[in-house]
């Protein structure tokens, strides 16, 4: 049984995605050519990788009516723009304010979030976070940022599969790495606190037969998310052999 599938459940979703495992390599298993990944090919495995990590994070812990958080500076002119030691300071003092805030209000604050400059130079910092009075929010922001009341709330749709926004916060993050490692903005992509839910996948070993069967079925109450649907045969974020992937969303 040389091939596993990995199912994953979080929150609304489940991601279903079948691969070549050496750990029972049986003759007649045939892999592709066997090649080097260039260095824009592994940056992509990367992304695709680091995509599906944060969607996971974000399906698993956050839901209708949280939200997406745009802290806004104001730029001045004459002013200098905040350093990214100011921008890890403000972040730091706004996550301080927001736990005082919650435990108030008898919640528990959870969030992910990254940084970002802009192409033209403007400061950012992205977060996601569990609902609470907006008010609070703008608050915990002028003790941060004081006097500054920039913050653009955007509450997460009933979905449940934010796939969308977690591949935007990459897309920042990926930026600031290739244009200038030595400048990133974080140590990792992006921070989160330590009460999230991390998804534990499931395994179960299947034939080759069973592996070039594959075709996306929805049990009841789900339905395969368009687009999510892949299958390969030779590719370095597999080492040459055939995948098979997608995506379920729960029904409303």
């Amino acid at each position: 049984m040389p091939y596993v599938e990995r199912v994953t459940k979080a929150g609304n979703t489940i991601e279903i995605e079948r691969y070549f495992t050496s750990r029972y390599k049986k003759k007649g298993i045939s892999r592709g050519d066997k090649v080097k990944p260039t260095k824009e090919e592994q940056e992509k495995v990367n992304t695709r990788q680091a995509e599906r990590k944060l969607r996971l994070l974000m399906n698993a812990n956050f839901a209708y009516g949280d939200y997406h958080l745009v802290l806004d500076y104001i730029r001045r002119k004459g002013e200098s723009d905040r350093t990214r030691e100011e921008m890890k300071k403000d972040i730091q003092v706004f996550l301080r304010e927001c736990r005082k805030l919650y435990k108030k209000a008898g919640l528990e604050f959870k969030y992910i979030h990254v940084m970002e400059i802009g192409k033209k130079g403007a400061r950012h910092h992205h977060l996601v976070v569990n609902r609470i009075d907006t008010n609070l929010l703008q608050q915990a922001w002028y003790k941060a940022y004081e006097g500054h009341n920039r913050v653009k709330v955007f509450p997460l749709d009933d979905s449940g599969q934010y796939g969308d926004l977690a591949a935007y916060f990459i897309k920042y993050t990926d930026r600031h790495i290739q244009d200038a490692p030595e400048q990133r903005l974080q140590g990792k992509r992006w921070a989160a606190s330590k009460n999230l839910v991390h998804p534990e996948p499931e395994y179960e070993y299947v034939t080759a037969r069973s592996w070039y069967r594959c075709e996306a079925k929805a049990p009841a109450g789900y339905y395969v998310e368009k687009g999510s649907e892949e299958k390969g045969i030779v590719s370095p974020e597999y080492y040459g052999y055939g995948y098979y992937r997608y995506r379920l969303v729960q029904l409303e």
